[in-house]
């Protein structure tokens, strides 16, 4: 399963508890829209006293396999509603700091 991480900062005057109310309902925005958002999985990790920002977060979601990003990504382009929950999250975010990864397991 791809791991989709996001780094990044909140923006001068949002609090941590705006970002929470964001974070659960574009989640449950995506369990209502897509079979195979495994949003339970997801997790939402701050860091202490890390970088001259501290308030720096981790958002980590699972997916199935890489084409249900894309199956994302084609829900937020027809989705109107998806696509203004997804952006009002979005903009708690200071994009000068953020950066996302995907990740994979290697068995051993």
């Amino acid at each position: 399963m791809p791991l989709y991480i996001m780094y990044f900062n909140l923006k001068d005057g949002v609090s941590e508890e705006e970002l929470v109310e964001k974070t659960k309902a574009w989640l449950s925005y995506l369990e209502d829209k897509m079979e195979e958002a495994n949003t339970e999985s997801s997790k939402l990790y701050r860091h202490h006293f890390f970088g001259a920002n501290h308030r720096v977060y981790q958002m980590h979601f699972e997916f199935e396999d890489f084409a249900s990003w894309d199956r994302l990504s084609d829900l937020l382009q027809k989705d109107k509603e998806g696509s203004r929950i997804m952006s009002e999250w979005h903009s708690l975010m200071d994009y000068k700091t953020h950066y996302d990864e995907f990740v994979r397991e290697i068995p051993l």
